[in-house]
């Protein structure tokens, strides 16, 4: 039997959900019915490609280093003629696209060289709020003509479809459908105790104080100095915690002078790998960020019964159901975040009580099951 060849393609592979999306996809997916290919952009500078996880998992990746982020005419020409000719030669039967760029390169190419099923994954979107209302207007057209050329739209989340559909008109109802984030969350069953011990005695010095962490690409989006603004005003007031920023990106080197500034005590660890030990080590997660898809350092915390609390944009609220499985922090953010201290205990408790359904929902095999059946569908309808 032949098997159906599916190219992945995305447009880099940072640290973050996307990665961990699109490397499971080509892993676990069944290798006695599929043969996979992923093809992988270049990280801006200040990113860092997510190279631990890509070994832990396995997976043969195929670096396009034409393929970035921000738009160059040379480099995207570059980047497109590359793929039809693999497109030409290797002959995919769907073209599934993760991430703008390689969105948009990926599917015009795959329409020009006839791949039967085309599909795309919103992780998140950049229709507004990375760009001015002229370039985000400027993209919703073109993500709108991209959308005629695709068979399937995949989101992350009903907030994220409303967005897609009715918001921004990308596309309508029958070609958009939701489907969470795939995780490989047992992974997060493997962690050393005694790790998890040592490292909540190094950051937080007196065992009272709870610890709250962020985790994440230290870009502008994310919001850190919102964050940074906050604790300085909780701290200035005597409320005692300790905060850890976890990442890097081209906004360390400015949010760590904020932090001195306004004489935050706060701990700057750089990029770490030993996530399911940090997310036991912390009392809680938390995301100040002005636009995300659905976070997962989010769905990583709960699974691990770790509290959250995040501002309310994208995936966000149906993550946690609107402050079932997590806080909500709106604006002022300062008060916002005094409230949820002063109810860690019960924060703490929402997330315990969310883990098993976390792992459920997250989990590999159902949503894998669920985009076999989508390829499947859409195969027998061309």
């Amino acid at each position: 039997m032949t098997k159906v060849r599916v190219l992945y393609l995305i447009s880099r592979l940072n640290i973050g959900g996307p990665a961990h999306h699109v490397l499971l996809l080509s892993r676990d997916l069944d290798s006695e019915r599929y043969e996979k290919r992923l093809v992988a952009g270049q990280e801006p500078q200040g990113e860092v490609r997510a190279e631990e996880w890509i070994k832990a998992y396995g997976v043969d990746v195929e670096y396009l280093p034409s393929l970035e982020r921000d738009p160059s005419f040379l480099k995207d020409l570059r980047a497109f003629l590359w793929l039809l000719r693999l497109m030409r030669s290797w002959k995919p039967h769907i073209v599934h696209t993760h991430t703008a760029k390689a969105g948009a390169l990926g599917r015009l190419a795959a329409w020009i060289t006839g791949v039967p099923v085309r599909i795309h994954t919103f992780h998140g979107h950049s229709l507004e709020g990375y760009f001015s209302p002229k370039v985000s207007f400027l993209y919703r057209l073109i993500e709108r003509f991209l959308a005629r050329l695709t068979h399937r739209i995949i989101v992350l989340s009903k907030r994220q479809q409303e967005d897609i559909v009715k918001r921004f008109r990308i596309a309508p109802s029958e070609k958009v459908m939701v489907l969470p984030l795939i995780f490989d969350l047992n992974r997060l069953k493997e962690y050393d105790e005694k790790a998890v011990i040592q490292l909540r005695r190094e950051w937080q010095g007196d065992a009272s104080v709870p610890i709250l962490a962020w985790i994440g690409r230290m870009v502008p989006i994310k919001r850190v100095d919102r964050l940074i603004e906050a604790a300085a005003q909780l701290h200035s007031e005597g409320i005692a915690f300790r905060l850890v920023l976890v990442g890097d990106g081209p906004e360390r080197q400015g949010w760590e002078a904020l932090a001195a500034r306004l004489k935050l005590p706060a701990i700057w660890t750089g990029i770490r790998w030993d996530i399911p030990v940090i997310l036991r080590a912390v009392d809680a997660i938390l995301l100040t960020s002005d636009n995300e898809g659905t976070p997962a350092v989010l769905i990583e915390a709960l699974a691990c019964g770790t509290a959250v609390a995040s501002t309310p944009v994208g995936g966000v609220p149906d993550l946690l159901e609107e402050g079932r499985w997590g806080w909500l922090l709106y604006e002022p953010l300062t008060d916002s975040l005094r409230v949820f201290l002063q109810h860690l205990s019960q924060a703490q408790q929402k997330a315990r009580a969310a883990a098993s359904y976390i792992q459920a929902r997250y989990g590999t095999k159902p949503l894998l099951q669920a985009l076999d059946r989508l390829y499947q569908d859409l195969l027998q309808c061309r």
